[in-house]
């Protein structure tokens, strides 16, 4: 990536479990459901993005099963800084060096930012589960019907990767 001076400088981290575990509690409020199986914090490992002050400006967590990886979460905090692109590299480097060819995301039918960000980043959309927010909501009431840009809040994707 070339130098761009606008860009957050920073480093990635291994978190500790409590960073992930209150992260989790506050952003996703566990379980956090995907199309394959549903999460609690201490079922993941993890990846921070710290800035030069040392604050988390992102977290993206992932699991682990043999040679397939699933990335459960992906936050960045701040916008257009190019911090989920290095949460996401920094996760497919640790897949590579545990032996993983395999890895899956799910987001949703409303959050098209993230569509557009896998998609360019070489993942392709393998599975569209219709209806699985309502799985969803049957674990976690409080997820609403309209969600991103007044997008009714319907289906889960899964995008998936071959890591070489």
């Amino acid at each position: 990536m070339p130098y761009n001076p606008h860009v957050m400088e920073g480093r990635l981290e291994a978190p500790g479990k409590d960073v992930i575990r209150s992260m989790a509690e506050e952003k996703w409020h566990p379980p956090i459901v995907t199309t394959i199986r549903d999460y609690m914090p201490e079922d993941v490992e993890g990846m921070v993005w710290r800035d030069e002050q040392d604050e988390v400006q992102g977290l993206i967590t992932w699991h682990i099963d043999g040679e397939r990886a699933e990335v459960v979460t992906l936050d960045a905090f701040q916008q257009e800084q190019h911090i989920g692109g290095r949460l996401l590299d920094g996760a497919e480097a640790e897949f590579r060096k545990c032996g993983v060819r395999k890895v899956s995301i799910t987001t949703t039918n409303d959050n098209l930012r993230a569509i557009a960000f896998y998609v360019r980043r070489g993942y392709r959309i393998v599975k569209i589960e219709l209806d699985g927010m309502d799985r969803v909501r049957a674990r976690k009431p409080s997820v609403p019907m309209i969600a991103i840009d007044n997008i009714p809040l319907r289906d889960m994707f899964e995008l998936e990767k071959e890591i070489p």
